[in-house]
């Protein structure tokens, strides 16, 4: 038979053989002795804490018909096909290999199959944590509720990561780490079973290394006894662990302290030089240095080497040094750990501490004599700070106690009907009778709010006629194109203010840009700047340069709509604009100042005049209604436009030739005005256009709320 590793020669068979573990164990063979077996059984710890031997055990216990007090009898034939892992009904499954779903669907169908041999069905799944969510998912109902004669037991170091729908269904047992006696115990048992010499600090130097793990323990003394089969020595503990010698690291303090640089550095070196690690010595210093703090106060050695050893350390080197010792190394480990040169670290620490100034090291005694003596001078001087406080408090119940008098008797000589009036300005304590009633409060006026700016927009009825005068398709699909590049160029206070803004016409020199906001339509309008820099950005990107109209979104189908009309009636040319003498002249901003705490009442104000407006309305319609159509000689009753519409009166009066198509300016706009504004080729075209009261009618109300019938 082949060689076998010792922790698997070693490993525990029984619950009474386990190390350690106490109330693990106890708990095990009390559930298997009264027969209270739970169905799912989680084991989490760290490495080498012996979870999967418990994990074995307890299914050769649940299983071996000769139990005794919890503990399998280990000579039955189920007992040994379990130990040789020959029983197929105890189910060894490594979930870092396989934790995919299907390997856990592949579980769940066979667990439905009853066990063929032994009285429990045993899955036991080391890793568990490494099963993916799905996997997780899969098992969940299973876990739950297994079939009967199902024995789960589920081994994990990281129990965190097992979702808790899985820990709430199984008993958890934490394994906890060896301590270094129990380490040193199994090692001594071990080497005495074998006849092995062995020295007990170089046991002691394994146990050290190993961390609390008892795998870990039992490989490094199976890796020593290869190195020396008759005896385990203390240099070959340091060479299978790879730790240093703590007769080294007791030299390097005590040169360190002795400020013997030169000498610190070459017992550096050597350990460098014997294949030792940067971070491994900072590791065992901080420990030694540990080891010898708990030494000096606690009066028991705590160190690996004996107490004659220790002794120079004891009686040279004071307590203070270890903890200036202690921070050092963890500062210098801590830069190790992003430099590609370590060993520079240790050897600049080794010339840091060798030159600290000893004076500020004083020993325990001196140091504590000294807090003793401080505690004292800090103390009288809190004495009489509280006494100095003492004599301030009597002095100032006195004065109140006085104060309370002349209070009491002043108010027994007032009459119970009136108020306590103020003693006279002399302060000789007579009271006055011309004392004046106390001025009530003046009322709480609200602060003033601060006004703002606002900048009123104006529609500029003949600028947008002149801009869809001139339009053109390609001017407008040039200005669609750069339009968002020209606001690019704004910056964010100035691009929020064209805020879902839009090119609706252009033309040879001027664009008309509808704006949603009035607020933001009147501010850009009038501000000359801004509008000098949008003109020259669209130039700048198109080449062309437009001036800039603006227009309210909500007044552009109204706009449109008479402007189709006006078309129509020119017989599709352009309509005449008058020359308005300020078109040339930049007209003066109209700023509205308006309070904040005016804004409620605005908007009333603003819903009464709309009110009032649908009322006129609604009777000039009644009217119109009323009025029957006249003949073109009929005279027009005289009514005043509106202000933002040119009088028809004009358009008609001046009317140019033009070649221009109106369907070359609302082509792409689709609306309803345009398809009213085309002819329909089956009626006859009317000479002249409607009478000047239809126009104005549809002027008013909206070509779609008017009906014209014509006399043939």
């Amino acid at each position: 038979m082949s060689y076998q590793a010792l922790y698997r020669v070693w490993r525990p068979q029984t619950f009474d053989e386990m190390v350690g573990q106490p109330i693990i164990k106890e708990t095990l063979k009390n559930a298997i002795k009264s027969n209270h077996i739970s169905h799912a059984y989680l084991f989490t710890g760290p490495r080498g804490t012996g979870k999967t031997s418990a994990a074995k055990i307890l299914a050769k216990a649940i299983n071996c018909p000769n139990q005794t007090d919890g503990n399998p009898c280990n000579n039955c034939d189920m007992c040994r096909l379990i130990t040789e892992g020959q029983l197929g009904d105890v189910v060894e499954i490594d979930a870092a290999s396989n934790n995919g779903v299907d390997e856990i669907r592949e579980l769940r169908e066979n667990v439905r199959y009853a066990a063929s041999q032994a009285r429990y069905k045993v899955y036991i799944i080391d890793e568990v944590h490494m099963l993916t969510t799905a996997a997780f998912n899969a098992l969940l109902k299973t876990l739950e509720e297994p079939p009967e004669q199902v024995v789960f037991i589920l081994a994990t170091t990281e129990a965190h990561k097992i979702p808790a729908t899985i820990l709430s269904r199984t008993q958890r047992f934490d394994f906890q780490l060896y301590t270094d006696q129990e380490l040193i115990g199994r090692m001594e048992e071990i080497l005495n079973h074998d006849n092995i010499d062995y020295d007990e600090e170089a046991l002691a130097i394994i146990a050290r290394s190993a961390n609390g793990g008892m795998r870990d323990t039992v490989s490094l003394l199976d890796q020593a006894i290869s190195f020396n089969t008759e005896e385990v020595t203390v240099e070959t503990a340091l060479e299978v662990s790879g730790s240093l010698n703590q007769m080294a690291l007791l030299n390097y303090i005590q040169t360190v302290y002795r400020q013997n640089i030169e000498e610190a550095l070459e017992i550096v070196n050597d350990q460098l030089q014997k294949g030792k690690q940067a971070a491994r010595f900072i590791d065992e210093l901080i420990l030694f240095s540990r080891d010898m703090l708990l030494t000096l106060h606690i009066k028991q050695n705590q160190t690996l080497l004996s107490e004659q050893e220790i002794q120079p350390l004891r009686e040279e080197v004071p307590v203070n040094f270890y903890y200036v010792l202690i921070d050092t190394l963890n500062e210098t480990q801590g830069k190790m750990r992003f430099s590609t040169s370590p060993n520079l670290y240790i050897e600049v620490m080794t010339i840091q501490l060798a030159q600290t100034d000893k004076t500020q090291l004083v020993s325990g005694g001196q140091q504590a004599n000294t807090a003793s003596a401080s505690n004292e001078a800090v103390n009288g001087a809190l004495m009489d700070t509280v006494r100095q406080l003492e004599e301030k408090l009597a002095a100032l119940s006195q004065q109140v106690q006085s104060q309370d008098k002349l209070i009491r008797a002043y108010l027994e000589n007032q009459p119970t009907n009136q108020g306590v009036q103020p003693i006279n300005q002399e302060g000789n304590g007579e009271v006055t009778n011309d004392a004046k009633p106390v001025a009530e409060e003046a009322p709480k006026v609200p602060r003033k709010r601060p006004a703002r700016q606002q900048a009123r927009y104006k529609l500029r009825l003949n600028h947008v006629y002149r801009v869809l005068n001139n339009a053109t398709h390609q001017h407008i699909r040039l200005m669609k194109e750069h339009w968002p590049a020209v606001l690019g160029e704004l910056s964010p206070q100035q691009r929020a203010k064209f805020f879902e803004t839009e090119p609706l016409a252009a033309g040879e020199g001027s664009a008309l840009i509808s704006f949603p906001n009035p607020a933001y339509a009147g501010d850009v309008q009038h501000d000359r700047e801004l509008m000098k820099y949008i003109e020259d950005v669209v130039e700048q990107k198109t080449g062309i340069s437009m001036k800039i109209i603006i227009i309210l979104a909500s007044e552009w189908a109204d706009v449109r709509k008479n402007y189709a009309m006006l078309r129509k009636k020119n017989n599709g040319a352009p309509i005449p604009i008058e020359e308005d003498e300020t078109d040339d002249v930049e007209e003066t901003v109209e700023v509205e100042t308006i309070a904040e705490s005016e804004v409620l009442n605005n908007q009333t104000d603003t819903e009464e005049v709309v009110d009032e407006q649908a009322t006129s309305t609604q009777e000039v319609s009644e009217k119109t209604q009323e009025t029957p159509v006249r003949e073109e000689s009929q005279e027009a009753p005289a009514e005043e436009p509106q202000e933002s519409n040119h009088s028809m009166d004009s358009l008609e009066a001046s009317l140019p030739n033009s070649t221009r198509s109106i369907d070359d300016i609302f082509s792409q706009e689709g609306s309803p005005s345009h398809r009213t504004m085309e002819l329909d080729n089956n009626e006859p075209e009317e000479e002249e256009g409607p009478p000047e009261i239809v126009s104005k009618a549809i002027e008013l109300f909206g070509e779609e709320n008017v009906n014209i019938y014509y006399d043939r």
